[in-house]
């Protein structure tokens, strides 16, 4: 070791003690220890001469490499040689155009080596060496740094403002480039998985807009490719089955990220443009669940729904989001269960024969909320039984809802009563036939009892009250109807009909008794804006009612029943309200009043005896009023 310090200490040898440091001499610590304490004197001895060399002198004593017996004296010489050398050290390294020349320059100023006499000069000078060499270097982050020692302030004046300009066209052009090369890969291509990351690591901490652009994009892509796969076969899925905009509107929430996105919004503003203008013309297609989903899932907007379109008021879009099904609204209905049903004698008892789902409850709903109007009103807690269900059905309607369907074997009695124009008092029950049993009876082989009509039928019809009969069809159910919850027989609505008013024919006492025939087409607004009797004629007659119409007509010149119109069938489109999708609708009591002047005009006072006298006054005061 000694042979290896006596060369390091001769400063001719070449050998010096950070070059034994470099190859990993095993006693570097020792050697360097003994090296600094016999070092410093001949450092200092050859330093004194030296400007560069005593700074690096008195910055080794200053970090205790030496021991600094010469240091203050070492400053001396340090400031003696400064003053002398600042002003040819400052022309040779301007002259230089060595920005780290300079560099080393300004340091020695700022420290006090040189006095700040050429500090400023020397600054704008490498501030421009600096700009110029980050400039034309084309490596952004040469570029970056310049624009580091602008935002330090370390040069008073500067182009900090190009250089960012600068840097943010580099960053541009090489991330848009990069960005493009990268899509240029199908999703499918585990290259482009790897590529996108390495993208991602590579840009990631640096503030320009542009980059944080393109990583907001490098992310959803990650997402993209991540799904990549599920959302294909999901989009083929999707095509192959002939989607609806709910699929799609789905679709896209399960794969807000996925390459299909645009082609499924723009597939989707198609099919809205379609759906809403079916829902103008069909809105009975559309129940309740379907439009809660439409609405929920923002398929459909408010604004779509009721602004735009006009669809939908505030009411019923609000109404739909509270009560996802109809069921979520509707109350039992409190039915009369009686084996026997009764209608007191004197009254007329009013009709209304049809299969399940084809009305009835709604016709009466209606005629339920007009009491108050011509004289009417029914009794709460009438014989008949159905004082409480005629209650509800009257909520119902005031408010604007469906009532539910009534799918039960009895028969409903209201005991109500109107006045005619001159005051005199009409008793009436309404008398809600059962549709399952009307149903079933259309299917009966050989049935001629009343009382296969419900429990109590033959009762009411065979009792001395007048009667008035209305067959309430459903126009836009032209399938056949199921004969009871458990049947696989099967009839149309016409059948059902021709079957009734074949066994009513039959009972000649009954028929005797019967002052009205006349048929409620429901749902009228299906049926057009403008729907009267002659519509009416002509939607049956297409539907293949003619035959029935022709018997019941024949029926009732037999009897002398619709005298007043040449024993035609009275025919009355019937609607509860504007109706709009979803199950909702808008009361009005206007055909509802129609049927109600109808019963009127059809029932006699409760003390008058002759029934073929008060059907001609009713009528000539209906057809004059």
């Amino acid at each position: 070791m000694e042979q290896l310090l006596q060369l390091c200490l001769d400063l001719e040898s070449g050998v010096t003690v950070s070059g034994l440091k470099a190859a990993n001499y095993h006693k570097i610590e020792q050697l360097e220890r003994e090296y600094n304490m016999r070092a410093e004197d001949l450092v200092w001895v050859k330093a004194q001469g030296d400007l560069d060399a005593l700074t690096k002198y008195i910055s080794d004593c200053e970090r205790g490499t030496f021991s600094g017996a010469h240091l203050y004296e070492a400053k001396d010489k340090q400031r003696e040689l400064a003053q002398a050398l600042e002003e040819t050290r400052w022309r040779e390294t301007r002259a230089s155009g060595d920005l780290g020349r300079l560099m080393v320059f300004i340091k020695q100023c700022e420290e006090g080596t040189f006095s700040s006499a050429y500090l400023k000069e020397a600054k704008m000078v490498a501030e421009d060496l600096d700009w110029t060499m980050a400039r034309n270097s084309g490596n952004p982050v040469i570029l970056d740094g310049y624009i580091d020692k602008c935002r330090a302030g370390f040069y008073p004046i500067n182009h900090q403002k190009d250089a960012e300009a600068l840097l943010e066209e580099w960053a541009n052009a090489t991330i848009i480039a990069e960005w493009e090369e990268l899509n240029l890969l199908k999703n499918t291509d585990p290259e482009k998985l790897r590529r996108l990351n390495m993208f991602i690591q590579r840009y990631t901490g640096n503030p320009a807009d542009v980059v944080q652009r393109y990583l907001d994009k490098a992310g959803n892509l990650m997402n993209v490719l991540a799904d990549a796969s599920e959302a294909r076969k999901d989009w083929i899925d999707l095509k192959e089955r002939g989607a609806s905009i709910l699929d799609y509107v789905n679709f896209i929430s399960k794969h807000p990220y996925c390459e299909y996105r645009e082609e499924a919004e723009e597939l989707i503003r198609k099919m809205k443009s379609d759906l809403l203008s079916e829902m103008k013309r069909y809105p009975f297609k559309f129940g309740r669940e379907e439009m809660y989903q439409y609405i929920t899932t923002k398929t459909l907007t408010m604004q779509e729904l009721v602004d735009d379109s006009h669809i939908l008021t505030d009411r019923s879009y609000n109404h739909i989001k509270t009560y996802p099904t109809t069921q979520s609204e509707q109350r039992e209905l409190p039915l009369s269960y009686l084996e026997n049903p009764h209608s007191e004698e004197g009254n007329t008892d009013v009709y209304f024969f049809g299969v399940g789902g084809s009305g009835k409850t709604c016709v009466l709903a209606g005629l339920m909320s007009l009491t108050g109007r011509l004289g009417f009103s029914f009794d709460p807690k009438g014989p008949g039984g159905g004082g409480n269900y005629a209650m509800e059905l009257r909520n119902y309607a005031r408010t604007s809802m469906l009532p539910p369907g009534t799918l039960q074997e009895y028969i409903q009695v209201i005991d109500a009563k109107i006045n005619d124009p001159e005051g005199h008092l009409h008793k009436i029950s309404f008398i809600e036939m059962s549709g399952e049993k009307t149903a079933q009876f259309a299917g009966m082989v050989d049935a001629t009892s009343l009382g296969d009509l419900g429990p109590g039928a033959d009762g009411l019809l065979n009792n001395n009250n007048n009667k008035l009969i209305f067959f309430v069809i459903d126009p836009i159910n032209e399938k056949n109807v199921q004969m009871g919850e458990n049947s696989s027989l099967w009839v149309t609505q016409s059948d059902v009909l021709n079957c009734v008013s074949s066994l009513l024919a039959k009972n000649k006492n009954l028929m005797k008794k019967v002052v009205g025939i006349h048929i409620i087409l429901t749902k009228s607004d299906t049926l057009g804006d403008y729907v009267d009797e002659q519509t009416v004629r002509n939607l049956l007659e297409k539907q293949g009612y003619q035959a029935v119409l022709e018997s019941i007509k024949d029926i009732c010149s037999v009897y002398n029943i619709n005298t007043q119109t040449g024993c035609e069938v009275g025919l009355y489109p019937y609607c509860v309200g504007k109706f709009m999708p979803g199950e909702v609708y808008t009361f009005d009591e206007t055909d509802a009043l129609k049927i109600l002047r109808v019963i009127q005009e059809n029932t006699i006072p409760t003390k008058q005896e002759s029934k073929d006298t008060t059907i001609i006054e009713r009528i000539r005061f209906w057809f004059n009023s």
